[in-house]
């Protein structure tokens, strides 16, 4: 079955979608990407509505990506690393509950963003025909940012700050303590977007009992 047709308007619309230049193309494609797939779903998104979408040739598409699945783990990737920085972690400098109160917050902002939830939408309800959907949304989504956590996690380790046994497991419960209740009813559409307010004690919460476990005397 297609996911309803979604067109939030944090979205890229058409109009978003220019003719790109030398320096424009991968974005463009990637903006038109997202709009095929949202409206759509994964399976009946065509390649040449993209490429028509984003202003160029479906070769331009498959020399910028190769395959749909990879297409869809671009997007996907993009999204994660510009909003939630997990990947850049090991080079963040302050005390842990600063640093994991700020990713946090941007992690929560992501998954509880409108746009990304009805993407989020299409993975669940598509993943199933098309496992190389699943696979590149944990690549570059769960797994990157875990990854990115856990580096960060490991430098902590070492300078005391932080009594971690395993960072890779440390970096997966923090993420799990951020998708609680708050998350699964802004998927399942029962609550309104949450004001500031909400998710800074969402983030809170999430901090004090990682800290609580991990965190050095």
């Amino acid at each position: 079955m297609r996911p309803a047709s979604v067109k939030p308007a944090i979205l890229p619309t058409q109009s978003d979608v220019v003719a790109p230049t030398s320096t424009t193309k991968r974005q463009a494609i990637l903006n038109a990407s997202a709009l095929e797939f949202l409206e759509k779903g994964y399976g009946a998104a065509s390649m040449d509505d993209i490429a028509a979408k984003a202003g160029v040739s479906k070769q331009t598409v498959y020399s910028h990506f190769g395959a749909k699945s990879s297409l869809f783990e671009g997007i996907v990737r993009e999204r994660c690393e510009a909003l939630t920085g997990a990947g850049s972690l090991i080079e963040v400098s302050g005390a842990p509950d600063e640093v994991l109160t700020g990713l946090a917050r941007k992690f929560l902002s992501t998954v509880l963003d409108r746009s990304n939830l009805a993407l989020y939408r299409v993975i669940v309800a598509e993943s199933g025909r098309f496992p190389e959907l699943a696979m590149a949304f944990y690549r570059a989504g769960p797994d990157a940012a875990a990854n990115g956590l856990a580096a960060y996690i490991d430098r902590e380790r070492q300078i005391g700050t932080l009594r971690v046994g395993d960072p890779r497991r440390a970096a997966e419960d923090f993420f799990a303590l951020m998708r609680g209740d708050l998350f699964m009813r802004h998927l399942l559409g029962l609550a309104d977007e949450p004001p500031p307010s909400v998710v800074e004690a969402a983030a809170g919460h999430a901090v004090d009992v990682f800290l609580g476990k991990y965190g050095a005397d």
